[in-house]
């Protein structure tokens, strides 16, 4: 029973330190994010090269891949935690909600 619940115990801390990394990390996501939203619109209001505007969105993209890792990493750590929604802003929350997205539906489709 000490191990099971020393197990446990040193699980939930590896988990809350993977989701502080994960919640740190998406601060930073979001923060170069609006970055990347400012400098695509200063290049479309700039009507760029198409060879200039195929890098930026490219760019981009990576940006999004780095958060499509952050979020498997986190998922590793407590997927709940990441298919809650807990870590996004309320206004993102509610347009799921009102977009139909209900976390417990992926536990339906699982069975």
């Amino acid at each position: 029973m000490f191990v099971h619940i020393y197990l446990s115990t040193y699980a939930d801390s590896e988990d809350s330190v993977g989701i502080a990394t994960f919640e740190m990390e998406y601060g930073h996501w979001l923060e170069e994010q609006n970055r990347h939203i400012c400098d695509m619109r200063t290049a479309l209001n700039a009507h760029i090269s198409d060879v200039e505007l195929r890098i930026r969105v490219e760019s981009d993209m990576s940006h999004y891949f780095e958060l499509f890792r952050l979020k498997a990493t986190a998922a590793k750590a407590d997927v709940f935690y990441v298919m809650s929604g807990l870590w996004k802003s309320s206004a993102e929350r509610f347009f799921l909600w009102i977009g139909g997205f209900r976390p417990s539906e992926l536990l339906k489709v699982m069975n």
